[in-house]
């Protein structure tokens, strides 16, 4: 039977190793998030240090990305992707020893965060970066939703294992589980084989490096735009912080409510991706992407008003899809925006606003919640988003018309400072 033609990319034998043990990875991955936020808000029953746990996982993000992301331009991407996959196995190992023992703190989940999304600041711009050389560039929008998928799968999966290990065998496996998991992709980039032209041996310094992808995504006209955009909506949207309040203050639905709400956000995210893949490839990119926060932003509104967990699932089937299509749009677009020279620095700015200014916007959740209350919270995050998308419909032209593959203009005044200092 042929596959639509949405499904090329998983003909391509790396590419399709690669998505392979993303799967796997990931799914393991959300088992242990799910945990580390019940863990922590059993630790401390406040909606403020929750929070503080995603300032944990956020701050090493924004303060290393870019480094992160010159290192991925600079050597080859599989075997620092190898090296950070590794660590990341002795950070799941640590934590559930601790909390087998019994000695696990609240601080100790802080501190481990910490070392954990450090490494992430390395790991996710070479992950990022290298499955754009897996693919030919006209499949890259495929690519982009097929990689969507690995995340939204994960998603779908992944907290609902979570939630039953919890449930059933308390909150020390799941980290072991994780632990496991990392060895899928280890082993599928392992028997990769990398083509030369996707090995990157710059000499540049990572200082001239990093600053090289600032002027470069500074000087575009539609990156500063994506960025500006994807910051706001990554501080007032949905978020784990979010989520985990709902489950246990508003809905009173514990860790198995929590798993459910999240599987729910995975399914409809799933949805919405495996549908892009099915239509394949189309110009208006970045008028799509608008629609999707709008729809996300009216999700957030309704969920503000929902006390039944079936239909806080239904919404939050509705943010997944609305947030899937959101995300899949920005990295396709970002990706055809970027020369491939820059593409590891270009993508570790995405990571910062995507994965950093989320985990430290739950911070602002549990402030929110602490004076406001949740729902109050939701409200106004909601409608700061949708404030944000409104503005860029009315007046950010560049990215709203959006609709073209090739890659940005030359921008030759960066390609020339990028050099030795």
């Amino acid at each position: 039977m042929r596959l639509p033609a949405g499904f090329a990319p998983l003909r391509e034998r790396n590419f399709a190793l690669y998505w392979i043990g993303q799967v796997v990875s990931q799914s393991g991955t959300w088992v242990e998030f799910t945990t580390t936020s019940w863990l922590l808000y059993q630790l401390t029953d406040s909606p403020v240090l929750l929070g503080l746990g995603g300032v944990a996982r956020g701050l090493p993000v924004l303060a290393f990305s870019i480094v992160g992301g010159a290192v991925a331009d600079r050597v080859p991407r599989r075997r620092l992707m190898l090296i950070t996959q590794s660590g990341q196995i002795v950070t799941s190992l640590v934590l559930g020893t601790l909390v087998v023992t019994g000695a696990v703190q609240f601080w100790h989940i802080y501190l481990i965060s910490v070392v954990n999304s450090t490494i992430g600041a390395f790991d996710a711009p070479a992950r990022q970066s290298l499955f754009p050389t897996l693919v030919p560039r006209a499949q890259m929008q495929s690519a982009v939703a097929l990689n969507s998928v690995i995340f939204q799968s994960s998603r779908l999966i992944g907290p609902s294992i979570g939630g039953v290990l919890i449930a059933v065998y308390g909150v020390a496996l799941p980290y072991f589980v994780n632990a496991a998991s990392y060895f899928a992709i280890i082993v599928a980039l392992a028997v990769m084989v990398i083509p030369p032209a996707a090995v990157r041996r710059g000499r540049v310094s990572l200082r001239a490096g990093a600053l090289g992808g600032l002027r470069y995504a500074r000087r575009s006209d539609i990156l500063p735009l994506l960025l500006l955009t994807e910051t706001f909506l990554s501080v007032f949207g949905a978020n784990q912080a979010l989520y985990t309040i709902f489950a246990r203050d508003v809905l009173g639905a514990g860790a198995p409510g929590l798993g459910l709400l999240l599987s729910s956000a995975g399914a409809g995210a799933l949805v919405g991706l495996v549908s892009l893949v099915l239509v394949g490839n189309f110009r208006r990119k970045g008028r799509f992407m608008i629609v999707a926060g709008a729809v996300y932003a009216s999700a957030i509104l309704l969920l503000a008003e929902s006390r039944l967990l079936i239909l806080s699932m239904a919404i939050t089937f509705v943010l997944g899809l609305a947030d899937s299509i959101w995300g899949a749009m920005r990295n396709t677009i970002a990706q055809l925006s970027t020369r491939d020279r820059y593409r590891g620095r270009v993508m570790s700015l995405m990571v910062m606003v995507t994965r950093g200014t989320t985990q430290i916007a739950q911070l602002e959740t549990g402030v929110a919640v602490a004076l406001f209350g949740p729902v109050a919270a939701a409200t106004l995050g909601g409608a700061m988003v949708l404030a944000v998308v409104g503005s860029v419909a009315a007046w950010g032209r560049p990215l709203r018309n959006f609709a073209s593959g090739p890659v940005a203009r030359p921008l030759e005044t960066e390609l020339a400072a990028d050099v030795v200092r």
